[in-house]
């Protein structure tokens, strides 16, 4: 039996941390009086804002305890990048992946001891973090720099949340494999008989948040009516990534997908015969980022998140191909939890397009 995705494992440890939190009585994720003077921090929207966060992030301790899924070249550039301008101030990073971080948080929580500060993730996990209770509302000066639909706020009206990159989903193919004229304009396009046997696509969370978009934007009936015609592609499922799967269409192992991010392309289109193109809705892939309730340093969290969400941070993403979600890249994207009003409704279709799209390609 396949290994459940990320998406619902998550899922099932935010489930089993909430019945805890419950059942101890604690409904304000810990429950710790810190998480009124972080507010006051968080909040703090004085003309000596600055001055008074640097000096307290000083008595902290100068230090910060950053949650994320980001790595590599953005994790790093973003790090050097803060510590250019606050080189007192130590970055602490606390990398996994969705569940990973979800697990962390709960046990902390359950311990009544958060040890995070900063947290950037994807945005439906980010979402379920929210909703149990494990994010402070925040106040930036980049705060006017980001969309409403991009931004996150509490039911008293402040910012939870800000989106701070994105990465595309879109159709990627051997151009000395896949002759122009077969070339997909659309997602219909995709049934093209020229396309059969010549599609892979990863079975991660990319792949069935692809099958997802596809039942959300074309209807319920004329959605599921294209699924199962997709489903008579031929269409090759790889258990890699989905950078790994651009890697096998660059090498010619593979010929097409229409799962492949547009940031993995990127990075290697210079040297290999591999083109990226959207099909529009493209699945966007949307990173928020935000503090902790219970940040130990709030002052420290505060000047970090200041950074991530300028526009200084804003050039590092770029560089590293995760550009802010509010960029206007030349096509329509959809974002796969913000349809839904409540994470349960997100959970409920995440199931259903996993298991759809077990019976369609398996």
């Amino acid at each position: 039996m396949r290994k459940k995705s990320i998406v619902i494992g998550f899922m099932l440890v935010l489930s089993m941390g909430l019945a805890s939190c419950a059942s101890t009585g604690n409904a304000d994720a810990g429950g710790s009086t810190d998480a009124v003077g972080n507010a006051d921090v968080f909040l703090y929207d004085g003309d000596d804002r600055q001055e008074y966060l640097v000096a307290c992030a000083a008595e902290e301790g100068n230090e910060v305890q950053w949650y994320t899924s980001l790595a590599g070249q953005i994790h790093d550039g973003i790090i050097e990048g803060f510590n250019a301008k606050y080189p007192d101030i130590e970055i602490v990073t606390f990398r996994g992946d969705e569940t990973d971080i979800a697990s962390r948080v709960v046990q902390e929580t359950n311990a009544n001891k958060s040890n995070g500060d900063v947290i950037e993730l994807s945005s439906d996990a980010y979402r379920q973090l929210i909703a149990f209770g494990a994010i402070g509302e925040f106040n930036t000066p980049s705060a006017g720099d980001y969309s409403d639909r991009f931004t996150i706020k509490s039911e008293s009206g402040e910012i939870q949340g800000l989106g701070d990159r994105s990465s595309y989903v879109g159709f990627a193919y051997n151009t000395d494999k896949l002759a122009a004229s077969d070339v997909p304009s659309t997602l219909e396009d995709l049934l093209n008989p020229a396309l059969k046997g010549n599609l892979a696509i990863t079975d991660s969370t990319t792949g069935v948040r692809f099958l997802g978009n596809l039942l959300t934007n074309m209807g319920e009936e004329a959605g599921g009516e294209f699924v199962a015609n997709l489903g008579q592609q031929d269409v090759r499922v790889e258990s890699v990534s989905g950078s790994a799967l651009a890697g096998m269409i660059a090498s010619g192992e593979v010929t097409a997908s229409p799962g492949i991010f547009r940031n993995h392309v990127q990075q290697i289109e210079g040297d290999s015969p591999i083109k990226w193109i959207s099909l529009e809705p493209v699945t966007a892939n949307v990173g928020y980022a935000g503090v902790f309730v219970q940040a130990p340093h709030p002052c420290s969290s505060m000047l970090f998140l200041d950074f991530i969400l300028s526009k200084e941070g804003a050039l590092i993403y770029d560089a590293a191909k995760y550009p802010r979600p509010d960029a206007d890249l030349g096509f329509t994207s959809w974002v796969p939890d913000e349809s839904y009003v409540t994470v349960e409704e997100y959970e409920e279709a995440s199931v259903m397009w996993l298991e759809t799209f077990d019976s369609t390609f398996r």
